[in-house]
């Protein structure tokens, strides 16, 4: 299929024009708490046939720390003569701003990082409801794992990723915000279809940030009132009955195990719960690990229960 061919698609619930963003920043400490502060910004605009039309590209004065970490220098060959004669965060934003336009439109990046370190920077100097310049977002790099079959819990770098689709990565310099937003935007334009984009395209509103800046956390505390008690009852993979719980639970590396025994085959499993406070809600997820890869021999009355909180409730 052309090139041309390819990016001529659309999705319903696409917008007209797509961003696609990259930035580069330096980590510090401050007064105020750790600070990913900017420190260059490069963007390429598309059109919804996916052609280039503008690319935005400036560097960025930090005001919090005036010394770049080695990383930094060493991954971006930014100096910090480089960034002397820089504009300052609010100056370049607006720029940002007047280059992206009025209208509808789509951000997107090689992973939710550059969203979310926009959000802080915006944050940090009291410019919040600016980030609704972006009326829609997309996560690049889902889409893009998601058209090869990759796995989204694999977190793959844009070069291998590249390189794995065969999108020619050229002789530009990477991490750097401009090149790299060229790449992700070769990547996005011959991978993505108009299903895809109804998959992963997502209206940039209030919610969108509560979740995305939401930290996320696991539960400890058995007795908090998020956890639902009857969600710790399994079933047997084997019998599709549920299994009686034999021990009480132990937390260890932030998950909780006890031991099941199948009342039918007389298999035991270890069980681990991992309780995930999300935005949405308590996320249960359970992991069953057969003892010995044999049935065992003792017999069980078959009982069910809820979670016991003491060795007495659970013998």
């Amino acid at each position: 299929m052309s090139v041309t061919t390819q990016l001529a698609i659309r999705s319903r619930n696409s917008p007209m024009k797509y961003i696609i963003i990259d930035l580069e920043w330096n980590g510090s400490n401050t007064r105020s708490g750790y600070f990913d502060e900017i420190i260059e910004i490069g963007a390429v605009a598309l059109d919804d046939r996916m052609n280039i039309v503008s690319e935005f590209q400036t560097l960025v004065s930090p005001k919090q720390t005036k010394k770049l970490r080695g990383r930094i220098k060493e991954l971006t060959h930014i100096t910090n003569d480089d960034l002397k004669n820089a504009d300052g965060f609010v100056t370049v934003f607006k720029r940002l701003k007047a280059w992206i336009g009025p209208g509808d439109n789509c951000m997107l990046s090689w992973g939710n990082s550059d969203i979310g370190v926009l959000y802080e920077n915006l944050t940090w100097y009291n410019m919040t409801d600016e980030i609704y310049i972006i009326k829609n977002y997309c996560d690049a790099q889902q889409l893009c794992q998601k058209a090869l079959g990759i796995s989204l819990n694999k977190q793959i770098g844009l070069a291998a990723f590249a390189e794995q689709a065969e999108v020619e990565i050229g002789e530009d310099q990477l991490h750097r915000a401009l090149n790299d937003s060229r790449l992700t935007a070769r990547c996005f334009a011959k991978l993505c279809t108009p299903e895809l984009l109804d998959e992963f395209v997502k209206k940039a509103d209030r919610v969108f940030y509560e979740r995305m800046n939401f930290k996320c956390y696991n539960l400890q505390d058995l007795s908090d009132e998020q956890v639902v008690f009857s969600d710790f009852m399994t079933k047997c993979p084997e019998c599709d009955v549920y299994m009686k719980r034999l021990t009480t639970f132990t937390c260890k590396n932030k998950k909780h195990y006890a031991k099941y025994r199948c009342a039918l085959c007389g298999r035991l499993y270890n069980i681990s719960h991992t309780l995930k406070i999300t935005y949405d809600g308590l996320e249960h997820r359970k992991t069953l690990s057969e003892i010995g890869g044999m049935p065992a021999t003792e017999e069980s009355d078959g009982a069910t229960e809820q979670p016991a909180q003491n060795a007495e409730e659970a013998s």
